[in-house]
């Protein structure tokens, strides 16, 4: 985790927020559920058919939307009317694994193998419940015959992998990863698994020269248990000193990671550690959540959220599958359905900060808001070491415009931070100060934050932007937001502050060029637009100025900004 979310905040100064609208899976099952059947008689066969296809229709929206639980329900009643469908079964195989209903998919898997042999998922289900009760044999057997294309292929190498390492075959198991050096998406995680495998097999020289070369190459970065597999490594070879130089690495890269915290205190103790994966069981989980993860990270989120179900499945404590879990319904905006995931996260688990932390989050976005603050304050005052809660309680300050009350919870984090507040917690306080109307402690913190990342384009954004605001430092904001357009050129708030700052610098013509290329790229964003009406007026083009300005009133604008538009719409500018 990251101190603070810059990226959150708004594109420029005075932005209080973004409007955004979904379509729920659910709701739109339920229409298509709910939608006559047709000109069939009710009970007639055309009634069952349209009953059957409504279903259907209902479960693929739901797949589509990521609503796991209603997809399951409908594919799976269309198939209870249709056993035969074989395009159907497809599709209720993966509503079912993908809700967890292991029980119902691996009874659908086995059928649908009778029919093709070969096809991927039906094997791997079925490898992944014979690995479950210890069959390493016909978890090979199902992996062998598993079909390596789609994306049911990403993971068969690796169960085909852990099926033999549970065989005591870690050859024929280093054979079957092989392959993966040829897939630059997957090598990584292949010789991870490599150097999981050797460890298990007692092959220490190859096992740690595999993790060194792993921590050091650029592939590590955001592969945290890459680094707690490697000091679980060195803690149990008596090397604990060395096991909390590695976790002091990746916490300077993350230096909120509650799980790598904790790692740096547990070694401390020299206390011997489990080993981090026991058996080949462990390890086949290990490798499916490693899969799930790369498939999140490409944006394949049903199947994501398959082999995370599947990972969780063979260790039912596997608190990193249900924090990735989580995340990946978070990402479908299945707030609720995220909360139940992070409740599974054991209380005594590493990763139980975190599940507490992006619970409050999802309660925040569920307007649950006097839960997410309690939530939030009882974890501040229960960790006086750490920032993260902190910082996460003024964002829904911020998020609600409660300026003053966010800025008291980051000035808490920052008297916290021990080396300093990051960039990215001043950058924070900075616009909650500048909505407070605090503009002097506000500025020097963006210059603050400025120092330490001098190169950030949300930054240089809304400190130049604020300073064209008050028509200060004109020249040097220009240089700034040309940098951050530079940088970000289609992000329409700010190729808008390049077009204010030229306008405030009476560069008209100029301003008009980047203002419609801004109303382009946020064609609703109502100050890009009265911005534009402005340009055009001073260009002489009235008509077209009234028009923007009328558009700016039909897109909400904030309460301040209403009356200056109608000004301008009854008077104009003034020269």
């Amino acid at each position: 985790m990251t101190t603070g979310n810059p990226t959150a905040a708004t594109g420029r100064a005075g932005r209080a927020g973004r409007a955004v609208s979904a379509l729920m899976a659910g709701g739109l099952a339920a229409l298509i559920a709910a939608a006559p059947a047709g000109p069939a008689e009710a009970g007639g066969d055309g009634a069952v058919e349209a009953s059957a296809l409504g279903r259907y229709l209902a479960g693929r929206a739901a797949r589509r939307d990521g609503d796991t639980a209603a997809a399951a329900d409908f594919l799976g009643h269309a198939l209870a009317e249709d056993p035969a469908n074989e395009e159907l079964q497809l599709e209720a195989l993966a509503a079912l694994v993908a809700d967890g209903r292991l029980e119902s998919g691996l009874k659908l898997a086995a059928e649908i193998r009778r029919r093709d042999p070969g096809h991927g998922l039906s094997n791997v289900v079925m490898a992944v419940a014979a690995a479950h009760r210890g069959d390493f044999e016909a978890a090979g057997e199902h992996a062998d015959a598993a079909s390596g294309h789609g994306i049911a292929g990403v993971a068969v190498p690796f169960v085909r992998a852990w099926a033999r390492a549970g065989n005591d075959r870690f050859e024929a198991a280093a054979e079957s990863l092989s392959g993966l050096e040829a897939r630059a998406a997957l090598a990584g995680l292949g010789r991870y698994h490599g150097a999981l495998m050797d460890d298990l097999a007692a092959n220490r020289e190859p096992a740690e020269a595999a993790y060194e070369a792993l921590i050091d190459g650029d592939e590590a970065r955001g592969q945290a248990r890459w680094y707690l597999a490697y000091g679980n490594f060195l803690e149990r070879g008596g090397r604990a000193d060395e096991a909390v130089e590695l976790y002091r690495r990746a916490l300077a890269r993350d230096p909120d990671d509650a799980v790598m915290t904790r790692a740096v205190a547990e070694a401390e103790t020299a206390r011997m550690p489990e080993r981090f994966v026991a058996d080949a069981r462990a390890g086949l989980a290990e490798a499916l959540l490693g899969v799930a993860d790369a498939l999140w990270r490409d944006g394949k989120l049903e199947a994501a959220t398959i082999y995370a179900r599947l990972a969780g499945f063979l260790r039912p404590d596997f608190a990193a599958a249900q924090i990735l879990l989580g995340r990946v319904l978070e990402w479908r905006r299945h707030w609720a359905d995220a909360i139940a995931a992070y409740a599974e996260v054991d209380p005594k688990s590493p990763y139980a900060w975190e599940a507490r932390l992006r619970t409050a989050a999802n309660l925040r976005r569920l307007e649950r808001h006097d839960e997410a603050v309690a939530m939030l304050q009882a974890m501040a005052d229960a960790a006086p070491e750490r920032t993260d809660a902190l910082v996460a309680l003024g964002d829904l300050y911020r998020s609600r415009e409660r300026w003053l009350d966010a800025v008291a919870q980051y000035d808490r984090a920052v008297a916290r931070a021990p080396e300093g507040a990051s960039w990215s917690l001043l950058y924070v306080r900075g616009i909650a100060l500048e909505r407070a109307k605090q503009w002097d402690r506000a500025e020097a913190d963006f210059l603050r934050a400025l120092d330490l990342r001098p190169d950030d384009p949300l930054l240089l954004n809304y400190l130049g932007y604020s300073w064209v605001e008050q028509g200060l430092h004109l020249d040097r904001a220009r240089e700034m937001i040309e940098k951050a357009v530079g940088q970000r050129p289609v992000d329409g708030y700010i190729v808008d502050s390049m077009g204010w700052v030229l306008y405030r610098l009476g560069d008209f013509e100029g301003a008009v060029a980047q203002l419609e290329r801004a109303v382009e790229l946020r064609p609703q964003d109502p100050v890009i637009n009265d911005h534009l009406g402005d340009a055009y007026w001073r260009v002489g083009r009235r008509l077209e100025a009234r028009f923007q300005w009328r558009r700016a009133l039909t897109f909400a604008p904030e309460e301040e900004l209403v009356p200056k538009i109608r000004r301008k719409l009854d008077e104009g500018l003034e020269r």
